[in-house]
């Protein structure tokens, strides 16, 4: 039960770490005008997947560093 919850909150925690991370760059030199919805698309989908890919590391390391006593 504790894991799961632990589990939820990283991924939700990571979901915003990675929604400020991809807020520092300038995307909108490169969006062209009328092309907005698909942007917005794409930075959810970006957000999801690199959240996705951090809190695997944090969860994998975690459980790596717990069961090697680190």
């Amino acid at each position: 039960m504790v894991y799961n919850a632990v589990n939820i909150a990283v991924y939700i925690i990571s979901v915003i770490l990675s929604m400020i991370g991809l807020s520092c760059f300038h995307f909108d030199r490169f969006i062209r005008k009328g092309h907005m919805k698909e942007f917005y698309i794409f930075y959810l989908v970006a957000s999801v997947g690199l959240a996705y890919l951090f809190a695997s590391f944090i969860l994998n390391f975690g459980t790596w560093s717990f069961s090697n006593g680190l």
